[in-house]
C-alpha cells in the first residue's frame, strides 16, 4: 500500500482520506524533470528508509537517452532500473499517477534482486571469460560510448562486447565491457574479439529461415492453420517476389551479429548458390538476398532506408547500409 497521499505531484501527509492512496491532479507535470521527481518522492513515501531512490539519464543505443528510476535496497549493490519515458507519454495522455507507481511497484517487485551481486563475476577474468558475447551497433552513432569501451570496427558498424550475467524466460541480463575492465583483466581487445566470436555462437544459435516460413509461423499464430495457409498463397503468389532469409539467433535477440558467425554466410552461400546481399534489418536481425536475383544495389538501400524511418525503433536501427557477402573471399563489405 502507497503510504502517502500526493496532490498535483507535492507530498501530502496530513491527508489520509484516500486510505494510502494516490490523488492526482492530471496534466500538470509538463516536463520529465517534474514527473520523474514526483514518481521518485511516491516511490520513497512507499518504500521508506531502508531503500534508495535515484533518477538518471541512461545512454541506451544510437545515442538515444532515457530517463530511468533505480530503487536500491539499503546493503545490496544491484538494482533494476525501470524506464519512465513511455509512462511519461501515457501521463500527458490521461494515464493516472496512482496507476502508473502501481505499475512501478509491481515491476519492481517482480524483478528486484535479492542478494548482493558477486563484484568478482566481474573483475576476475576467469569468471567472465565464458560469458564474454558481442552485439554489431552503428559506428557513428554511437560515437561517444565507442570512446569508453572496446571494439572492432567493421565498415560502418562496430563490434562491442559485454559479459551475459543472466538468461531466462524473463530476458537477459547484461553487463556492457567497458574499457577499465580490459586493465583490470590485462587482456587485449583481439583477445576479447575471439573469445566472444566463439562464445556468442554457442550461447545464441544462429538461424537463417525463409522469409515465407517466417510469415506463414507469424500468420499461424495469429488464425488458424486452414485461414493462415489461404491467405499466405494470396500473399506469396506473385511471380516477381525477391527470395529473402531471416537471419538471426534463437532468441531473436541482438541477432544481427550472427552475420559473424564462423561458417554461417559461407553455407548459406553454398546453398543458394551464389554471393549474398546483406539488409540489416535492425540490430536484432538482418535479411539475407542471394545476389544472383534480379535486384538494383540502389533500390535496396532506398528500401533499407524506408523501413528504418517507417518501421524500426530509433534505438534498434543498425545501419542505412547495404553489405555484399562474397563467397571467394569469406568476407562482408559495403555493397
Amino acid at each position: 500500500m502507497i503510504n502517502n497521499n500526493f496532490n498535483n505531484g507535492v507530498a501530502n501527509n496530513n491527508n489520509n482520506s484516500n486510505n494510502g492512496g494516490f490523488i492526482m491532479a492530471q496534466g500538470t507535470l509538463t516536463t520529465m524533470e517534474a514527473f520523474a521527481g514526483t514518481v521518485k518522492t511516491a516511490m520513497e513515501a512507499h518504500y521508506g528508509a531502508d531503500y534508495k531512490v535515484t533518477v538518471q539519464d541512461v545512454q541506451k543505443n544510437n545515442g538515444l537517452v532515457l530517463t530511468g528510476i533505480t530503487i536500491l535496497k539499503k546493503h545490496c549493490n544491484i538494482a533494476p532500473t525501470i524506464y519512465l519515458n513511455q509512462a511519461f507519454e501515457q501521463y500527458q495522455e490521461g494515464r493516472t499517477l496512482e496507476s502508473i507507481c502501481r505499475e512501478f511497484i509491481r515491476v519492481y517487485e517482480e524483478h528486484k534482486v535479492q542478494n548482493d551481486f558477486d563484484v568478482s563475476c566481474v573483475t576476475d577474468f576467469s569468471k567472465v571469460q565464458n560469458r564474454i558475447c558481442y552485439k554489431l551497433i552503428n559506428a557513428e552513432k554511437n560515437e561517444e560510448l565507442l570512446a569508453d569501451i572496446p571494439h572492432i570496427l567493421l565498415e560502418d558498424l562496430a563490434v562491442i562486447f559485454y559479459i551475459l550475467v543472466s538468461s531466462d524466460a524473463e530476458g537477459t541480463g547484461t553487463i556492457t565491457v567497458r574499457n577499465n575492465m580490459l586493465e583490470i583483466w590485462d587482456v587485449d581487445t583481439d583477445t576479447l574479439y575471439e573469445l566472444a566470436l566463439t562464445n556468442t555462437q554457442q550461447l545464441f544459435r544462429g538461424t537463417v529461415q525463409s522469409m515465407a516460413n517466417v510469415m506463414m509461423d507469424i500468420l499461424s499464430k495469429q488464425m488458424d492453420k486452414e485461414n493462415a495457409m489461404e491467405f499466405f498463397d494470396m500473399m506469396v503468389g506473385e511471380d516477381d517476389v525477391i527470395p529473402m532469409y531471416v537471419c538471426t539467433n534463437t532468441m531473436k535477440l541482438n541477432g544481427a551479429g550472427t552475420i559473424l558467425y564462423k561458417g554461417l554466410l559461407q553455407e548459406f552461400a553454398d546453398r543458394v548458390g551464389s554471393d549474398v546481399f546483406i539488409l540489416p534489418s535492425s540490430i536484432h536481425e538482418t535479411l539475407l538476398i542471394p545476389a544472383n536475383a534480379d535486384v538494383d544495389t540502389e533500390y535496396l538501400r532506398d528500401m533499407v532506408r524506408t523501413v528504418n524511418r517507417t518501421e524500426v525503433a530509433p534505438d534498434e536501427i543498425l545501419s542505412d547500409n547495404v553489405y555484399y557477402y562474397s563467397r571467394l573471399t569469406d568476407r562482408v563489405e559495403l555493397a
